[in-house]
């Protein structure tokens, strides 16, 4: 395995634990509970962790799908910028490192 795939995996793997507690506590815990207005607090949080999944396993896939090292770069470098511009201040960690581990995907000499 190379490194930017383990980089890429480790960020998968860290930011995966957040949205799928949110998601867990919305379809799990609001029900048992039987408070609507919890719904309308977490409406917005299961959107962004939605969205969070769906960039982190699309990451996921390219890395360790895709064996054209240029373009797994550079579909890191844009996960990274879609990340950073659907979840904003929340989203700066991963988005680093998307941008690294693209950087990485790029220097790499294997095609």
């Amino acid at each position: 395995m190379l490194l930017y795939q383990k980089i890429t995996l480790i960020t998968t793997i860290l930011s995966l634990i957040v949205p799928l507690l949110v998601i867990f506590v919305y379809f799990f815990i609001n029900p048992l509970i039987g408070i609507p207005i919890l719904g309308f607090f977490l409406a917005d949080a299961v959107l962004i962790s939605v969205k969070i999944i769906a960039i982190k396993l699309a990451g996921l896939f390219i890395v360790f799908c895709i064996k054209n090292t240029k373009v797994v770069g550079l579909a890191l470098i844009l996960c990274g910028v879609i990340l950073i511009l659907t979840i904003q201040l929340w989203g700066i960690p991963g988005f680093v490192l998307y941008i690294v581990s693209g950087i990485m995907a790029l220097r790499e000499k294997h095609h």
